[in-house]
């Protein structure tokens, strides 16, 4: 809308992602001397805050006169969204790594589930609310609209820092203080990596989804999106409960999910847009069930700093898998003479089969 190269579309999902994971595991160091977590987790929402508004900022500059001499004003605006989304993302991966232990602190174990459920069912609540009126008033988008939707996305985080701002979590780091910045890094770790880098396949699948139809793709991303939103609003609280009993239960159901929506998008020739839609609403649900699995898990199996550190390498591990993975399929799709997600559906049927290698977190 602002028409900004074509080559900063490209890097808005990556630098949202991967910025917000790579940086995770250098904070777990310095976290290692600072106890208090919700000081961190303020700034992070604070840093978000701002990033969010210079980007409504930037749409003024666009329809005003600030840059009404510029002939290449598109770009100018789009390299400040960039660098607002860069800052979003380190603020993210503040929050990101400091929420886990204030969640840790407001609901103890066998209740974790269920808070994060809830969160994500609102959430879907949310996304569907927004999702709906994009598809119906598709034709009178414009800039304002998409600009309005930047704005009650700051207020939202305001909001979200006012309502939070009472809770204090400080977590013991004399321990770790001791140790200077040496990382002292178990099994379980290195094993929570490897079952949730590849399970990442749930979210790296979604996109092939479309790619697979030969329609045309603006008449399924609406679909898709509400699609997806529906599917956290009814089942977040389930995963939450089940996450509570076990979160590897959760995990291996929820892959299993994942691995049915890929088949059936294989094996059954429909381009139908119910059939599509349903085998991606079946996707989006197994994805809710592993992210709300693997969440539970960290918040579980650990205590204390040592979650933070859990949190903190595996978010940076998985960072740097998401961009090894998706570059692999990037370059490998073009040279297969079959869907590129018959590979994927392998890779989930490993991941089920490797969370026999982590430990019961409830124990």
């Amino acid at each position: 809308m602002i028409g900004a190269p074509a080559w900063m579309i490209g890097w808005l999902v990556p630098i949202r992602e991967s910025g917000a994971l790579l940086p995770q595991a250098l904070l777990g160091v310095y976290l290692r001397r600072h106890s208090a977590r919700h000081v961190v987790w303020r700034t992070g929402m604070c840093v978000q805050f701002f990033s969010v508004f210079l980007t409504f900022f930037s749409v003024l500059v666009f329809e005003g006169k600030f840059l009404a001499e510029v002939n290449s004003k598109g770009a100018w605006v789009g390299g400040m969204i960039l660098v607002a989304l860069m800052c979003l993302s380190l603020g993210r991966a503040a929050c990101s790594l400091t929420v886990k232990d204030i969640e840790a602190s407001v609901a103890k174990k066998g209740e974790r589930g269920n808070l994060i459920g809830l969160a994500s069912t609102a959430s879907g609540l949310v996304t569907l609310l927004i999702a709906l009126p994009l598809y119906i008033f598709n034709d009178a988008l414009n800039l304002y609209f998409v600009a309005g939707i930047v704005g009650f996305s700051a207020l939202a985080f305001f909001v979200s820092l006012v309502v939070i701002w009472p809770i204090e979590t400080y977590v013991d780091v004399s321990e770790h203080q001791s140790k200077g910045i040496k990382l002292h890094v178990d099994t379980t770790v290195y094993k929570f990596i490897l079952v949730r880098g590849i399970f990442v396949h749930s979210a790296l699948v979604a996109p092939y989804f479309l790619l697979q139809k030969e329609a045309d793709v603006q008449d399924y991303l609406p679909i898709y999106i509400a699609a997806e939103a529906l599917a956290s609003l009814l089942s977040s609280l389930i995963w939450g409960a089940v996450a509570d009993k076990s979160a590897k239960l959760t995990l291996q159901i929820a892959g299993g999910l994942a691995l049915v929506a890929c088949l059936g998008l294989l094996l059954i020739q429909s381009e139908h847009v119910v059939v599509s839609a349903v085998l991606f609403f079946i996707l989006a649900v197994a994805h809710a069930g592993v992210r709300t699995g693997r969440k539970t898990y960290s918040l579980d199996i650990k205590e204390g700093h040592d979650r933070t550190m859990l949190v903190g390498l595996s978010n940076t591990a998985i960072g740097i898998i998401l961009l090894a993975f998706g570059g692999f399929y990037a370059l490998l799709t073009p040279m297969l003479s079959f869907s590129v997600v018959y590979i994927m559906s392998a890779m989930l049927a490993i991941g089920i089969v490797s969370t026999a290698l982590l430990p019961n977190e409830k124990a």
